[in-house]
């Protein structure tokens, strides 16, 4: 099996010792980044390296106060105690809270034999260090993170090694990790961008102050950050690690931070109060920014109805009630199988919903007896065994028949194998219960309004200079040419490529 199950008790044990880590708000990280204000290209990676240097690193090794006793804090699941391993699909589990976990090493993401291997801040870093299953680790060896052109071994989903395209040998991460070790090798770069690099590490670093990234690696490294959004998981570990050594990796709290240092905006200013950031009261990573001018504004609201029957193909949002306050459930993260899918909360005394975006709706398609249900990202929602989890896939294989069934006051009975899906009031999540302990859901259905404004698009030929933007709001590049067919917003005009 996959996952261990944990009892109820156990569960509740571990909430309550182990809370996630406190959220940046948005004034608080301002402030820290306050040095960067109107820094732009080279002055700007050097005021980012003044700034992100300034911290104290844990000691090297197992046991209290060493890297261990990190990772129990940035690398835990704390409900089921799994390490993360972001090299393969091997699970591995704490025992202790300082103590190494066997089968693992501490990984050094940014190799350090790159600059000597000298014990210093660099070797030590969290940012740097990941825990990852020793065969993944000797093959990654201390090759430049690359795109893989012909892997000689490796494992779908997660690390793979072989020819690369820059470099004779290379290492890739699997697409879910991407960004976060793209965020992360562009984060050493300029926070120790003042060693002195020799051997393999000439491959990706130079030793001049500015760029310091070789060309094609910064130019990979900022495409797969936009690709590979950060997630839940990422910002988690962020201010964990920030908990621990006081400083922040700024490329995840400014998920386009790297364009105003090397890529498209190293002529604009950098402003940390109007740039888009992860903050926890900043929501516009999913929209566009409309504080930089040369972002489109964007100003579509979608409208959601309350929902009395379910219409096959339509988008809905689950939302559990408590008085005026709605948890709206999250789609899973990208880098994310199983788990308890999140909410957003939203108060209203209506029966509407306004959303700028469609990033928590979910499609009901008919099938058989009851429907199928795929998130924003395309995945099928299932549930597996006696788990209490939600499991999302690609394949449509594993997709559940969900029967919904409509309740007197209101809310939808959705469940599959006699498993409900509903808002657990304990854990501030939802999950897959084979008893009602929870609240049912209300569905709210995408009005015909907004469905108007997603229609009234323009088709044009692939061939504008200037920024584009997903419907969502992410940076993609200038260049329709390279983008696959789908709705985009450049120049404050909904385009679509067909």
């Amino acid at each position: 099996m996959r996952r261990k199950k944990l009892l109820p008790v156990l569960c509740l044990l571990l909430l309550g010792l182990c809370q996630p880590m406190n959220a940046i708000d948005h004034a608080s990280l301002v402030s820290y980044a306050s040095s960067l204000k109107g820094k732009k290209g080279a002055d700007l990676k050097e005021a980012l390296e003044a700034l992100m240097k300034n911290k104290t690193v844990l000691s090297y090794g197992k046991g209290a106060g060493h890297t261990w006793s990190g990772f129990y804090k940035t690398d835990r699941n704390k409900e089921t105690n799994e390490c993360y391993n972001r090299y393969s699909s091997k699970k591995f589990y704490f025992t202790s809270a300082t103590n190494a976990i066997d089968g693992m090493n501490i990984e050094h993401s940014f190799p350090k034999s790159w600059w000597g291997g000298a014990s210093n801040d660099a070797y030590k870093d969290l940012y740097n260090l990941y825990p990852s299953d020793k065969s993944a680790n000797s093959s990654k060896s201390n090759f430049p993170m690359d795109e893989v052109t012909k892997a000689t071994s490796g494992e779908e989903g997660y690390d793979k090694v072989g020819t690369g395209t820059h470099t004779s040998n290379a290492w890739e991460p699997g697409d879910q990790f991407k960004g976060d070790f793209s965020r992360g090798y562009m984060y050493m770069a300029v926070t120790y961008g003042g060693l002195t690099f020799s051997g393999t590490g000439l491959q990706t670093m130079t030793n001049e102050a500015y760029p310091g990234l070789k060309s094609w690696a910064s130019t990979l490294y900022r495409t797969w950050s936009k690709k590979d959004k950060v997630s839940d998981l990422e910002r988690d570990r962020n201010n964990a690690v920030s908990e621990i050594q006081g400083n922040r990796n700024l490329f995840i709290d400014y998920p386009f931070l790297a364009e105003y240092v090397w890529g498209d905006s190293t002529d604009v200013p950098f402003n940390p109060s109007t740039s888009i950031s992860t903050a926890s009261d900043d929501d516009r990573y999913m929209n566009v920014n409309p504080d930089n001018p040369d972002t489109p504004t964007y100003d579509d609201v979608y409208y959601f109805s309350k929902a009395t029957t379910i219409t096959s193909g339509k988008q809905y949002v689950l939302a559990a009630q408590q008085g005026d306050t709605l948890f709206i459930m999250k789609p899973l993260a990208s880098n994310k199988t199983y788990g308890y899918p999140y909410v957003d909360k939203f108060t209203t005394t209506t029966d509407t919903l306004t959303q700028k975006n469609f990033d928590n709706a979910y499609i009901l398609t008919e099938s058989g007896n009851g429907y199928t249900i795929t998130d924003s990202k395309a995945r099928y929602l299932f549930h597996e065994g006696t788990y209490k989890t939600l499991s999302v896939s690609n394949n449509s294989d594993k997709a559940a028949v969900w029967t919904i069934t409509k309740n007197a006051d209101g809310t939808f009975k959705i469940e599959t194998d006699g498993y409900y899906l509903q808002y657990s009031t304990i854990y501030k999540s939802y999950g897959c219960y084979n008893n009602i302990q929870g609240i049912m859901p209300i569905l709210f259905e995408l009005t015909d309004k907004a469905a108007t404004s997603i229609n009234s698009v323009t088709t044009v030929k692939a061939n504008n200079d200037n920024r584009i933007f997903t419907i969502q709001g992410q940076y993609v590049g200038k260049d329709l040419n390279t983008l696959p067919r789908g709705l985009y917003i450049s120049n404050g005009k909904k385009i679509i490529i067909r």
